[in-house]
């Protein structure tokens, strides 16, 4: 079987981010830009899978928006699940990037950014455990049963780099800085790979031309 992890196409935050704190991060929809995105990946993606596919998309509207749109280029039997394990990291209801008082600082840099947990939101470990449970809960099962051929991720840039780091079992002091993994573009292609030692690696294989 072969696994593809997909980033959602550009959406409101990525252009103005001041919409965090106007909009819950669930409802931004993609821009028109990444619903251009969204159709360049599908058509990448239509040459390489079958009705063999299964889909898992968070259920985020910006990456619901881009797997409805790949999913459209394949046949129609192939399935489409939402799972909200697979939803970015959590910031906060409505996030300020500009609030951030001195308490809040102070706990920061005691916490550190791994264990660091949001007002309302998550930490970095929180979203790792979330990662650690579809891997173990959903991945796996998927991969015992071997009834597909592919199975397609698509999620959000934060929740892919942690969950890259538990497939590759890397350890936290690696992970805070996001420095293992290079940028994952909107609406980018990671395929990953299963190495000799039982832990994953990947491969950017696609991005879209739109920017």
């Amino acid at each position: 079987m072969t696994i593809y992890l997909v980033r959602h196409g550009e959406a409101w935050h990525n252009v103005d981010s001041s919409v965090m704190k106007e909009a819950h991060d669930s409802q931004h929809n993609l821009t028109e830009i990444g619903q251009e995105q969204a159709k360049e990946t599908a058509q990448f993606l239509k040459n390489k899978l079958n009705e063999n596919t299964v889909f898992y998309s968070s259920p985020y509207k910006r990456a619901l928006q881009t797997a409805q749109a790949i999913r459209e280029a394949l046949p129609h039997e192939v399935p489409l699940y939402e799972n909200p394990l697979l939803r970015e990291w959590e910031l906060g209801n409505l996030y300020d990037v500009n609030d951030r008082p001195p308490e809040v600082k102070k706990e920061y840099k005691a916490a550190g950014r791994f264990y660091f947990r949001f007002r309302n939101g998550e930490s970095l470990a929180d979203v790792y455990l979330r990662g650690n449970v579809f891997a173990n809960a959903v991945l796996q099962r998927i991969l015992n049963q071997q009834r597909y051929e592919d199975i397609v991720i698509v999620s959000h840039a934060g929740f892919m780099h942690l969950f890259m780091t538990v497939l590759m079992q890397l350890p936290e002091q690696q992970v805070e800085n996001f420095t293992l993994l290079e940028s994952i573009e909107n609406a980018s292609v990671l395929q990953l790979h299963e190495k000799d030692d039982g832990t994953y690696g990947y491969q950017k294989i696609f991005v879209p031309s739109i920017k």
